[in-house]
């Protein structure tokens, strides 16, 4: 489904990978390193295809489009960076995480490196509408990081969500926004296309945890049942959880919240998130946030692009990794 979306944007994101290896060179050997490694394991690149395709929906997808998307492509990367550092990761899409190959300090300056990076291309695309979007997001994720931090293990259903459009829906959200704005479209279209990557980006995390109990770890590139053993309530436990009326319930919170010791402690959790249909009601609830995003794309004329869109708000529920 993937090679879907992209075919529309294919000269785009060929572009993009061309520009994203310029904008990533330095003559600091450790630093050129670092973003090799980057580079070379890259993501699903759903956001820049977010920004083109959005682009191409409202009017054009410029030169300037491209630079947009590869200043938030080194925000998200830098964010990722950054979270390694703080959950003590030592994988990050099937390779060593920079924190894990290169040690904590070089990889924090690694991410503030990116970060400046990313602010210096988006200053130079000479848009206020634009920087003020970005910053806007930023900010958003990082408060969404903290909150995570604050809450620890207490989390409700409420906190869940409002933790995750801050940290992944508002990056989503912007890549959309800013495709909209430099492909000239309306204000009408700038608000619907911002929401409609709001809520498929909300869709995209509650999939990402859900991946985390069903998935299959060859696929994701790092081991599953990471949330669980990092004491993270995400939403498939939560509803669990609110579905156990015997009890038992009580005790499986405790075990996430104290922390497991074994494997067989997150196999047990496994068995009881499937069976209190924790999968099931997540994934519901991730196909509802997909569909309320595809309604903002009802008022744009027919297109590959649009299409395409429409792929991605299936794409972000039903993929592997």
């Amino acid at each position: 489904m993937l090679n879907q979306i992209i075919q529309p944007i294919l000269p785009q994101i060929q572009c993009f990978e061309e520009r994203l290896k310029q904008v990533l060179t330095s003559d600091v050997g450790l630093v050129q390193a670092m973003a090799d490694h980057l580079v070379e394991n890259r993501g699903n690149r759903i956001r820049p295809a977010l920004s083109f395709l959005t682009a191409q929906a409202v009017g054009e997808c410029s030169s300037r489009v491209i630079d947009a998307a590869i200043g938030i492509e080194i925000i998200h990367n830098a964010t990722l960076i950054h979270d390694d550092v703080i959950d003590f990761a030592d994988k990050r899409r099937g390779a060593e995480a920079l924190n894990y190959r290169w040690g904590n300090q070089a990889a924090v300056l690694m991410g503030d490196f990116l970060l400046a990076r990313a602010l210096q291309i988006l200053v130079g695309l000479n848009s206020m509408q634009v920087m003020e979007a970005a910053t806007r997001a930023v900010s958003r994720m990082i408060e969404g990081e903290i909150l995570e931090i604050q809450s620890g293990s207490d989390v409700e259903t409420a906190l869940y969500f409002s933790m995750i459009d801050k940290k992944t829906a508002s990056l989503m959200a912007l890549s959309c926004e800013v495709g909209a704005i430099l492909g000239g479209g309306t204000s009408e279209q700038i608000t619907q296309m911002s929401t409609f990557g709001k809520e498929v980006g909300i869709a995209f995390q509650i999939t990402d945890d859900l991946l985390d109990f069903v998935g299959d770890e060859e696929v994701l590139g790092k081991p599953v049942g990471t949330d669980v053993r990092e004491k993270k309530l995400t939403l498939p436990l939560l509803r669990a959880l609110a579905n156990c009326r015997n009890g038992g319930g009580a005790r499986i919170q405790a075990k996430v919240e104290n922390g497991v010791e074994t494997d067989e402690d997150v196999q047990e959790i496994f068995r009881f998130v499937h069976r209190y249909r924790g999968i099931e009601e997540a994934r519901e609830e991730a196909r509802t946030y997909a569909n309320s995003g595809l309604k903002n794309l009802a008022p744009l004329r027919f297109s590959d692009a649009r299409e395409a869109l429409e792929l991605t708000a299936r794409y972000v529920v039903d993929r592997e990794r």
